[in-house]
């Protein structure tokens, strides 16, 4: 790959924190926020990055840069929020992405979801986390899931007892749900927490 100049390095080094920090890429206007710029220098940062081999850019997508020494790294699609039962769009649809390293995918299918509540705080995932779910039918007694329950999507712990199955928050606050109507969507593999200040 060709040299890069300092400024050029600069903003490498920003995409490249910005993506460990969030799981996703800056927008071009993050990008020129970051460093007091206006957009076109940045679409020329790009493109020069782009040309010296450092970054791939989807251009129908807001947050699609990719850098080019990425392999190791997959887009899982943010498709809602899981408590409501709306986020089964089809993934062209997706609004963003996180990026998580294939050791954790092995290439299953995934998607991402927006935690919402604190029913699950106990064990640690809280109201704004990002949480990773693998399509698997091959559901553990006491694995973390989420399923469609009576057409609401919930994040809660699968138990099956005596062949009745129940899912349970990990804060006591809340009771066991004993459905007659679910689905189980996947199990949590993976969760992306932002730090905020």
């Amino acid at each position: 790959m060709e040299k890069l100049t300092e400024k050029q390095k600069e903003v490498l080094d920003f995409i490249k924190r910005f993506s460990l920090e969030n799981g996703n890429f800056p927008t071009i206007r993050e990008i020129a926020a970051e460093f007091n710029i206006t957009i076109g220098p940045v679409q020329k940062y790009i493109k020069i990055l782009e040309k010296k081999g450092y970054l791939n850019r989807k251009e129908s997508i807001a947050r699609g840069l990719e850098l080019s020494d990425r392999q190791k790294f997959s887009p899982v699609p943010i498709l809602g929020n899981v408590h409501a039962g709306t986020f089964l769009e089809p993934v062209e649809d997706a609004q963003d992405y996180v990026y998580i390293n294939t050791d954790v995918t092995r290439n299953r299918d995934c998607f991402a979801l927006k935690v919402r509540g604190d029913s699950m705080e106990p064990s640690g995932i809280v109201e704004g986390d990002t949480v990773v779910i693998s399509k698997n039918n091959q559901i553990a007694n006491g694995d973390i899931v989420v399923a469609l329950i009576d057409g609401e999507a919930a994040i809660k712990v699968y138990v099956k007892s005596g062949g009745r199955v129940s899912f349970r928050s990990t804060n006591h606050l809340y009771p066991p749900v004993y459905p007659k109507d679910y689905k189980v969507l996947g199990k949590l593999i993976y969760l992306l927490r932002e730090y905020k200040n």
